[in-house]
């Protein structure tokens, strides 16, 4: 009997550019969908050319036979804040942590109140009672709709990209030791992101300057910086979030290149993630 498998777009939205690709039940497609954006299209993850985008997406998917398709798409990084939470050891995990955090609203440093913002939950992987929360400003979040809404295209999934880059950065963190610092860095024109985890948990996060011998020196002080404040650390495993497109460009010991097989076949790790089952629909 033959079994129905919807087709997929999987799209990755930053303010200054899009990226995405189709996906089977089988395998990613290529990766056809690498478009900059005129700036000021969006800031700060918020889409300002709500129309224009929408014409765009919906052209572009047009373009490649997949107006049709599902789209799975994640916030650009800068849209949402993430904290990790831990839940008291006494206490059993609730069966709706999401509805627990919002009732309990503990103090976490947000720009926002959480009743103004959607949130996502997500377990880290080996951690029952650590949870990821990733908050995004419900105009944000309705912002983007509206532009998915113009496109004419089916949305299936608005994800926050943080949530989508642990998902897709799991399969790589089982077999890292718990005292070991895993640095994942994100390529990008004007400038580049480090984020740190030890113990499959966000714990350090930093812009790189774009020139290279500038971002190598502020890699290295940031490892050391982290070091200083956790000596437990042991070993160093680097990763990029994407392939990195500049062959030429110096980057500092450890990084990968090209990042392709990391990937998987996939256009960054927020896309990964994003076919991941670990994220929710």
């Amino acid at each position: 009997m033959a079994v129905f498998s919807p087709q997929l777009v999987l799209l990755e939205l930053q303010d200054d550019a899009l990226k995405g690709q189709s996906h089977s039940a089988l395998r990613p497609g290529p990766v056809t969908i690498d478009t900059p954006l005129p700036p000021e299209t969006c800031r700060a993850g918020m889409p300002l050319e709500l129309e224009a985008l929408g014409d765009l997406i919906g052209d572009l998917l047009m373009r490649d036979n997949l107006i049709n398709a599902y789209v799975l798409a994640s916030l650009p990084s800068e849209a949402s804040q993430w904290r990790v939470v831990e839940w008291p050891s006494a206490e059993p995990l609730p069966e709706d942590p999401l509805a627990a955090l919002r009732t309990l609203d503990p103090p976490l440093n947000l720009p926002y109140p959480l009743a103004d913002a959607c949130l996502d939950v997500q377990p880290l992987p080996g951690l029952r009672k650590r949870l990821l929360l990733a908050a995004t400003p419900r105009t944000v979040v309705e912002a983007w709709e509206e532009v998915f809404n113009h496109a004419g295209v089916k949305l299936d999934r608005l994800s926050p990209a943080q949530t989508c880059l642990l998902a897709g950065l799991e399969p790589e963190l089982k077999g890292v030791a718990a005292s070991e610092l895993v640095a994942v860095v994100a390529p990008g024109e004007e400038s580049s992101s480090l984020l740190l985890l030890k113990g499959n948990v966000p714990v350090f996060e930093k812009t790189l300057p774009p020139e290279p011998g500038q971002m190598a020196a502020e890699f290295d002080r940031c490892i050391a910086f982290y070091r200083r404040q956790d000596p437990s650390c042991r070993g160093l495993k680097v990763f990029l979030s994407r392939p990195w497109d500049q062959a030429e460009l110096p980057l500092p010991p450890g990084i990968p290149t090209p990042a392709e097989p990391f990937c998987g076949g996939y256009g960054s790790l927020v896309l990964r993630g994003l076919a991941s089952p670990l994220v929710a629909a």
